[in-house]
């Protein structure tokens, strides 16, 4: 098996840049333990074929440790309940035994158990008071028993709520009056907390919450808990930060969690030398090197590296470590993105034959590739066997049909899978939507968005999104702007999502310079909110389409003072600018190097193709 897989790595055309991965999907299996992450909507909608993410939208799903994909379903009715329904026993009976289709993929295996336990610390009236005696060790499964239920619900207010709340400067003494109101602070609530905080993206508090249990000495802390706090320093001081604070755990704990988590960083913000460095201090220090380590760097390979996937292939061989599902879904999207068609089937048999099935997202990557690839009887045979084995049972399926038969422009086919839906929810209403605007359908969508507001009182923004991107996607900026009308009318909030979607539909229908000048004028209007990363590469794409060189730099500087953490600065977007203008860009080499992005295979020929064309125009002059 191994030397075909190697020679499937080494035989593709290098790709071009594929769109980076979700920070969730490079997460390993044993931060997924430590972070509990619910993220992204619940279909892997790939747009051109494979693993993908961009702006806000996250297209991979992740789970605590321990649990399976099946349970994506309640973690997200997790997410959504009240405190008092969290705390039900016939809730977290459901949550334990629910047995749903399998989801969308993630990065770790689901083969190890959770530990269970219990754990209540104590904590007196008085911060000076003697400290709190600790039994057990932090379960990862959130297992809120009867008991939790009545415990002290009754006068405590939800710890989550208070950290929530709270200001970011006061959090630490938030969190001291709460104790010293005869509160108890609880591992399960801990992790709620945790959940929660990761949900929303708050990692500054979150690593603010972490840093005051472990500076007031509440917690004996474990392996795990010391690869969490490791990850909220990276997510918000940087990958250095983080490797001083390995110095500062102590060594019994240095162990491959530790060292995982921080590789995860690494890749997370494709640092390929601080990557490989952690890589090779796994090896040194004779640490376990599991398959999820390896398939962190061929994460980041397959996207500045490609070369260098064989390596990895060949390093698992050597150590006898089998590829899991998630290392054939890598090596899958690494032929799609090279439109290697064969590559894939290459992959797709090895992955049988060693007895591994792809589940529903390798199979809607697989259909993604095939549609982009133009082999549409081979997408249209791997969409009948997603809908004889999965749509009755399992009810994500209805939404990845929907996008796969609007992506083959089938309108009979979406029209058909849809009345299968007999009792949709606001995800297959908006699912149903988007396949319609991808289609055109305009009628249609319509229809469906106003029969999802017949089905609840009040929907959130996101919904009324879905069905202005249509209009944008379609050019339709009289409705558009009627829409956008409706929304205020109906009470919906104007967000960042809803700026993407005017920015968009003003790009697409030919008024670039009034899409630039609504976004400076909502970040202007809205200094506490940041606009999408989505907004400002959609209207530098579109500057650098038309060659306008100066508006395309204006627009990457803006981006670059706003700051996503995780993203690096777009140069291959702003170099099509320069490319269209056939102007060459001096010192870009320079600019990339100073800003640590490495320059995919992309960048460098559109470098050489200027060069040479600058050295031509001098040999004319």
């Amino acid at each position: 098996m191994w030397p075909s897989l190697r020679r499937a790595a080494r035989r593709a055309p290098p790709p071009p840049p594929p769109p980076p991965l979700s920070c969730a999907l490079a997460l390993s299996k044993n931060v997924g333990h430590v972070f509990p992450i619910c993220s992204g909507s619940m279909d892997s909608k790939l747009t051109g074929g494979g693993l993908s993410d961009s702006g806000c939208q996250v297209l991979s799903q992740l789970l605590p440790l321990g649990y399976p994909e099946s349970l994506f379903p309640i973690f997200r009715r997790f997410c959504a309940e009240s405190t008092d329904r969290l705390t039900n026993s016939k809730f977290c009976d459901e949550l334990r035994g629910h047995q749903a289709a399998d989801q969308p993929d993630d990065n770790f295996d689901c083969n190890d158990e959770p530990s269970h336990g219990n754990v209540t610390i104590e904590a007196s009236k008085k911060l000076n008071a003697t400290k709190p005696s600790i039994s057990g060790s932090w379960s990862s499964n959130m297992d809120h028993s009867a008991d939790l239920k009545s415990r002290h619900r009754s006068h405590r207010p939800f710890l989550f709520q208070a950290v929530l709340d709270a200001p970011s400067h006061s959090i630490g003494s938030m969190l001291d009056r709460w104790l010293g109101d005869s509160n108890q602070l609880e591992r399960n609530e801990v992790l709620l907390v945790l959940f929660h905080l990761k949900k929303q993206r708050l990692y500054w508090k979150a690593l603010q919450f972490v840093e005051w249990m472990e500076g007031r000495n509440l917690l004996n802390f474990e392996e795990r808990d010391y690869a969490c706090h490791l990850d909220l320093i990276a997510r918000n001081s940087g990958i250095e930060n983080a490797q001083k604070y390995i110095a500062r755990v102590p060594k019994p704990f240095r162990n491959d969690i530790l060292y995982e988590t921080l590789l995860v960083n690494c890749v997370c913000v494709s640092d390929i030398q601080k990557a490989e460095k952690v890589f090779r201090e796994i090896r040194n220090l004779s640490l376990p090197l599991t398959v999820s380590a390896c398939n962190q760097m061929i994460l980041l390979y397959k996207r500045v590296a490609r070369n260098k996937v064989a390596d990895i292939l060949m390093l698992m061989e050597k150590e006898n470590i089998n590829p899991s599902p998630f290392t054939y879904k890598l090596l899958i999207d690494l032929k799609g993105r090279s439109n290697d068609m064969s590559g894939i089937e290459l992959v797709l048999n090895k992955m049988k034959a060693s007895g591994v099935e792809p589940d529903f997202a390798t199979q809607t990557m697989v259909a993604e590739f095939y549609i982009s690839g133009g082999l549409t009887e081979k997408a249209e045979a791997v969409i009948s066997e997603m809908e004889m084995e999965y749509i009755k049972d399992k009810r994500h399926a209805i939404r990845s049909l929907l996008h796969l038969n609007a992506a083959l422009s089938k309108p009979g086919e979406v029209a058909r899978i849809w009345k299968l839906c007999t009792d949709p929810n606001l995800e297959d209403f908006m699912a149903a939507i988007e396949a319609w605007g991808k289609l055109g359908c305009i009628k249609q969508a319509e229809e469906t968005f106003e029969a999802m507001l017949e089905t609840t009182k009040k929907v959130s923004s996101r919904y009324y999104n879905a069905m202005l991107s249509v209009y944008a996607e379609n050019k339709l900026m009289a409705k558009g702007k009627e829409f956008v009308e409706r929304m205020s009318s109906d009470g919906c909030p104007n967000g960042p999502l809803t700026w993407e979607a005017l920015i968009k539909l003003y790009v697409n229908s030919g008024e670039v310079e009034k899409a630039d000048s609504f976004l400076l004028s909502v970040t202007e209007q809205n200094p506490d909110r940041r606009p999408t990363y989505g907004s400002y590469i959609y209207l530098l794409r579109a500057y650098a389409e038309k060659g306008d060189i100066h508006n395309a730099e204006k627009i990457f500087d803006r981006l670059k003072m706003v700051g996503y953490p995780g993203r690096k600065p777009p140069y291959a977007v702003l170099l099509e600018a320069y490319v269209n203008a056939e102007v060459r860009p001096y010192g870009f080499r320079e600019r990339m190097r100073a800003d640590g992005v490495h320059p995919v295979k992309k960048v460098i020929d559109h470098l050489k193709f200027l060069d040479k064309l600058y050295l031509k125009g001098a040999l004319q002059n």
